[in-house]
């Protein structure tokens, strides 16, 4: 059976062995994540390399997404690695740097002094310690009342949902390492952080000049982003639902909410949407999920995810195979259920739209006749995410003249991505689709597919042709 809904794994040490990548492969994982907030280069260069020997050996496209850090704010040092603080107690927020103690401590980021306001609240590791400002004293300190206490430890990650930043998606950091993704077989990059179009539109800027063709994921973790979805979502590629600081950054209940939102827009656009974090956050250190992280899963896809991700599951946990085998039997009971109940979607807006008027017309096709697949011959991708878009109840093969768009809808939902040398003619074409779809199991002699191509054929923009062919 071929799983639709597709799985990105982030890579750490718990799974950076060839051994372990391909273990994931075979367990049902499409798309490598590389974080780049942690690790060295050297590391993530060993990942890469050990991706694309996993890749070789299959016989399978994967992708590879870079995770670039973003603006994150995050304590300074402190004093034995941790202190308590206790409810009501006052705490300074110093500009200039300090080992941090009971009364003070210091951030990575000197100028939120300067954006603090009085009565604003300012959250500590993932918003288990919250803080309110008592008075503003800029340029140099805060001072804070302990609203919620608990213990602090170094480096743990502060967040200002109330405060309005004038911080840049990208910090140099960023910039150096995208960059260095640019150098690299790389076929997406994450930006963090993002707050409009324009974060976006600048780290495509600095691709585009590096002469990668690496897709950008816009990461919403922000209410700011959130706000500003749209023009969002027609700038990037794809984008991902972070749930971690966005639920930090906005009221937990309203996440799930913004969440069904976000990928109900990213559906109307045809844009991939991922959701991820915390999804099967218990199997870090335990070979079972609990009942709710399953429920979480099965409802990503119910809202039509076309990706779900696993972050610590793989990078640091102790069954990062297991929990990738797990997702992939999630997201596979899901499958069948939303084949027998519903319909297939009608993408209604598209920068495409010659694309989408075809997907509906297959979708038509599919209507009175049965169909084992739908084979598109794509030179960019565009034709075969259209139709992914479309939940067709049937495999997308997706047929490439290059590895890297191959690669690319690794990430699109219900698309089995190969790479197939361009044909001269829509006839070869069938020839191809026919021997994959029958190789994959999914089609026989007699079975029905769909053949979309254009003419000429492999030209990009240029999908005109649909073939219903009779195998054998």
């Amino acid at each position: 059976m071929i799983i639709r809904t597709k799985i990105v794994a982030t890579v750490g040490p718990a799974c950076g062995s060839v051994e372990r990548l391909r273990a994931l492969a075979r367990a049902g994982c499409d798309v490598f994540r590389i974080n780049f907030s942690h690790g060295t280069a050297e590391q993530r260069e060993e990942f890469l390399t050990n991706i694309r020997k996993v890749e070789e050996e299959i016989g399978e496209p994967l992708a590879v997404m870079g995770d670039l850090c973003g603006p994150k704010i995050r304590v300074g040092n402190i004093v034995g690695g941790g202190v308590l603080l206790g409810e009501g107690q006052e705490l300074i927020i110093q500009r200039k740097v300090v080992e941090g103690n009971t009364r003070r401590i210091s951030t990575t980021l000197g100028e939120l002094i300067d954006s603090a306001r009085e009565g604003q609240i300012i959250l500590l590791d993932d918003g288990k310690l919250r803080l309110q400002v008592v008075r503003a004293e800029a340029p140099e300190r805060i001072i804070c009342q302990v609203i919620r206490g608990g213990v602090l430890g170094s480096g743990k990650g502060v967040n200002l949902p109330n405060t309005d930043l004038s911080l840049s998606a990208m910090t140099e950091k960023d910039r150096l390492d995208a960059a260095w993704i640019a150098g690299r077989e790389f076929d997406y990059v994450a930006l963090s952080f993002v707050r409009t179009a324009g974060d976006v539109l600048q780290l495509r800027e600095l691709l585009d000049a590096a002469g990668t063709d690496a897709r950008i994921v816009a990461k919403i973790e922000k209410p700011q982003a959130v706000k500003n979805i749209e023009e969002i979502i027609q700038a990037a590629d794809a984008v991902m639902v972070a749930r971690g600081d966005l639920g930090v950054e906005m009221d937990l209940p309203a996440v799930p909410v913004a969440q069904k939102n976000i990928a109900r827009l990213c559906r109307r656009e045809a844009v991939p949407c991922i959701v991820a974090t915390q999804m099967l956050e218990s199997m870090t250190n335990s070979p079972t999920p609990t009942r709710a992280e399953v429920s979480d899963v099965a409802n990503a896809v119910l809202d039509h995810a076309d990706a779900v991700m696993l972050s610590g599951e793989t990078a640091v946990g102790k069954f990062p195979v297991p929990a990738v085998r797990m997702m992939n039997q999630i997201v596979q009971q899901i499958q069948s259920y939303c084949d027998d109940t519903t319909e297939p979607i009608r993408v209604s807006h598209s920068r495409c739209r010659t694309e989408a008027a075809m997907a509906s017309a297959v979708r038509e096709i599919m209507e009175i006749e049965p169909i084992a697949a739908v084979a598109v011959y794509t030179a960019t991708g565009t034709t075969a995410r259209l139709f992914s878009k479309s939940r067709l109840n049937c495999p997308i093969l997706g047929l490439a003249p290059d590895v890297a768009v191959a690669r690319r809808m690794a990430l699109y939902y219900g698309v089995v991505a190969r790479v197939a040398a361009a044909p001269e003619h829509t006839r070869d074409v069938l020839v191809i689709a026919e021997k994959l779809a029958v190789e994959l199991g999914i089609a026989r002699g007699g079975d029905k597919i769909v053949v979309v191509s254009g003419r000429p054929v492999g030209q990009p923009g240029s999908a005109n042709t649909i073939v219903v062919h009779t195998v054998g």
